[in-house]
């Protein structure tokens, strides 16, 4: 049986550290860890950076009111840092900011098809946004 090494391969690193320092760090034990393989293994590999997104800090003020809301409706809450790019880090350079996520189903795994939420856990979100925004909405500008 004859076996051929593939001659080209694609492939992605998702590289996330809500330390712009660190990041920059990372990114660069990266580069040299990429040069080292292609030395040792005697193959060329090119490299380019497609996106890049700062950390993003949200507003402890909107994070107060959320989780007093979740805290009002029973449910269990935690801060947790997202390193996926959405559209509140956009908003939060110029308005007040913060998100709501909902738990999944298979510990949570987030950004693949296996991704999860259920009906009553989207909906329980969906009560917390509502109040969230009525509450700000009631705040003077």
């Amino acid at each position: 049986m004859l076996f051929r090494s593939p001659s080209r391969a694609v492939c992605t690193v998702d590289l996330r550290n809500p330390d712009d320092a660190l990041m920059a760090l990372a990114e660069q034990e990266l580069a040299a860890f990429v040069a080292q393989v292609a030395l040792e293994q005697g193959v060329s590999i090119e490299a380019r950076q497609t996106a890049r997104t700062r950390s993003v800090a949200f507003d402890a003020g909107v994070q107060a009111i959320v989780a007093r809301h979740v805290d009002a409706l029973g449910l269990r809450w935690q801060h947790i840092l997202s390193g996926a790019g959405h559209d509140a880090q956009e908003l939060a350079s110029i308005c007040p900011t913060a998100m709501v996520f909902v738990p999944g189903l298979y510990e949570g795994i987030s950004h693949n098809p296996r991704e999860l939420s259920t009906p009553e856990a989207c909906g329980r979100g969906v009560e917390v946004l509502y109040r969230t925004l009525v509450e700000l909405a009631d705040q003077p500008a």
